[in-house]
């Protein structure tokens, strides 16, 4: 068993290690070239082909930087439960800084990559000094980190059985890697720039952000509407999801029949469902007018030419399409509910309002998490529909529809990843206040 005090310092080096992998995944990706000169400024990583440049560093060891030090993060993260992880975390580190140490090296310094040796700036240091600290950092947890590779006592030779899960991950993880989370921080890089999509990226800090929240006004109109989609969204479908699933989880004719019926337009994909509602909302031929015009009303309304209808017609179509969706979720939840405990509600004399507050929705909360995020999500990626009902006019502007306009038909890509770096910040912070409530509800109960 080690010493106390070696394991004091173990935690002390991992507490460092956790801290630098979140530094190298900041340095890596945004400051080597914070404050070098403009015009040798092609040293980034992910902007350009310079991992094609012959002698450079091949891609996949440049693409193993960021990916690595994702797993630090993990695996400090994880230590802080199970301290095993730690020497993972350790490992990685080292990994990373060895990488990084050498791409400094054949860029910085080798003239030959860039036609002219790069002009190190103020990110190049702290880069360069996070990466050295983690390798003195090295000698504390080497001998941790050693263990990894040290067969169990009684083992066969051969892998270690605590890696065989892993071995099992890793084609999975590796997709979502390249698919999800390298597009991701690659779209934090671009926000930071003013790519056009063609030429090499320009770094202008936060000057995307700035504009946006201080001199765009289609942004503000963007964001409100998608605030008031959210909140609409995780309000009224999920009500009336719950009042349905309620009702057709009784014995009743023709159950099946409302449950398919209200299940269909999920079915449908969007375009088809924005199609369908603009014409329910023709001024002219549409089915509310026509209907209107039957009870006799004059002045109709042009519901999607109306600046002040216009967003709410749009949000009653998505309402339309999801309460169907939480509907069946909500169905698979009750389904589960013990009956024991709804009879034994029954028998202490609750009513069916006392029954569903005290008994029933709790059970349910599980799905409702569920149903929050995915309403959540949805609102925020809000598009098709705005697209081919309104193409954003009318004061129906929304996010993601401004940030498609603002790359493929003004071609500013920086900005519009800054967009998409909103929502995704936007989305959290909605996610994670509604699951920290959930999480400090489960622990209280």
């Amino acid at each position: 068993m080690p010493s106390s005090r070696a394991m004091r310092d173990y935690s002390t080096a991992n507490l460092f290690t956790l801290v630098l992998g979140t530094l190298l995944l900041i340095t890596f990706i945004f400051l080597p070239w914070f404050g070098t000169a403009p015009a040798q400024n092609g040293a980034r990583i992910f902007s350009d082909n310079l991992y094609q440049v012959p002698g450079a560093i091949p891609a996949p060891l440049i693409w193993l930087i960021p990916i690595a030090t994702l797993g630090i993060l993990g695996f400090g993260l994880w230590g802080i439960l199970t301290p095993e992880r730690d020497r993972l975390a350790a490992l990685l580190a080292a990994f990373c800084a060895f990488l990084g140490l050498l791409y400094f090296a054949r860029i910085f310094v080798e003239p030959s990559l860039l036609g002219g040796k790069a002009t190190p700036g103020v990110g190049f240091w702290i880069s360069l000094f996070s990466l050295l600290l983690t390798l003195f950092n090295l000698p504390i947890t080497g001998p941790e980190v050693a263990r990894l590779f040290q067969p169990r006592k009684g083992s066969r030779r051969g892998i270690d059985p605590r890696f065989i899960p892993y071995l099992f991950l890793i084609p999975s993880l590796t997709l979502y890697l390249v698919w999800i989370i390298g597009p991701t921080f690659y779209t934090f890089y671009l926000s930071l720039t003013n790519w056009d999509g063609v030429s090499t990226p320009g770094f202008i800090g936060f000057a995307n952000f700035q504009r946006l929240f201080t001199r765009d006004r289609n942004f503000t109109e963007a964001l409100v509407n998608n605030i008031r989609w959210l909140l609409i969204f995780i309000s009224v479908p999920t009500t009336l999801g719950l009042l349905m699933a309620m009702i057709f989880n009784q014995e009743m004719w023709g159950s099946r029949f409302y449950k398919v019926s209200l299940y269909l337009p999920l079915v449908l994909s969007l375009p088809v469902i924005g199609l369908i509602w603009s014409w329910v909302y023709n001024p002219r031929l549409g089915l509310i007018n026509s209907l209107l015009s039957l009870l006799g009303a004059t002045d109709l309304p042009g519901w999607l030419g109306d600046r002040k209808l216009a967003i709410w017609c749009v949000i009653a179509a998505a309402v339309w399409r999801q309460v169907g969706y939480v509907m069946v979720l909500y169905l698979a939840g009750l389904k589960n509910v013990d009956p024991m405990l709804i009879d034994a509600a029954h028998v202490d004399g609750a009513d069916r309002w006392q029954l569903f507050r005290h008994v029933i929705f709790p059970l349910l909360a599980p799905v409702t998490t569920i149903v929050v995020v995915i309403s959540v999500i949805d609102s925020l990626r809000a598009f098709d529909l705005v697209a081919i009902m309104t193409r954003g006019g009318q004061s129906t502007q929304v996010l993601a529809n401004f940030m498609y306009i603002e790359a493929f038909n003004n071609y500013r890509m920086g900005y519009a990843a800054a967009i998409a770096v909103v929502l995704f910040f936007l989305s959290m912070v909605f996610i994670g206040f509604y699951l920290s409530i959930v999480i400090r509800d489960e622990l209280e109960y």
